[in-house]
């Protein structure tokens, strides 16, 4: 009756979710500015392992499935995509160390990290499909639903 509406699909636990992410991502960012000033070595690659990171397992395995983290197939699920992330951090840091005139570029690299997420993202979200059970399959106590 007062205030905003609230949509038939909200789920607050999910925004809680996503407010996280976004603390662990500002937070990662700060102390990989503290790592930068500091002169240690990698700084861009840290900074770029941790923002990949950080979005794609955030988003798809935290929030969309963070009701099920104690789940073994969300489990398998995780441990399906590692080779894949992998993969793409590696290609990511070859192409700092290859073109390093281009590539430590923050106007370069973050767009191509946020390209990376999306496809990161639905590809893990096919994969996390695979291994979620069918709902004939789960069990029918609504106490132990995700």
């Amino acid at each position: 009756m007062f205030g905003y509406p609230i949509e038939p699909d909200y789920d607050a636990a999910k925004e809680e979710r996503i407010d996280r992410v976004k603390w662990v991502i500002i937070g990662g960012t700060i102390l990989c500015i503290v790592y930068l000033f500091s002169g240690l070595p990698f700084a861009v690659e840290v900074f770029q392992g941790l923002v990949a990171t950080g979005l794609c397992y955030g988003d798809t395995f935290y929030v969309d499935n963070g009701n099920a983290l104690r789940k073994p197939w969300l489990w398998k699920a995780i441990l399906a995509t590692i080779p894949v992330h992998v993969a793409y951090l590696g290609a990511l840091f070859w192409s700092d160390k290859a073109l390093p005139s281009v590539m430590t570029k923050s106007i370069v690299f973050m767009p191509l990290l946020l390209v990376g997420f999306g496809f990161e993202s639905l590809l893990f979200d096919r994969i996390v499909g695979h291994f979620r059970p069918s709902s004939s399959e789960q069990p029918s106590d609504p106490a132990t639903q995700p």
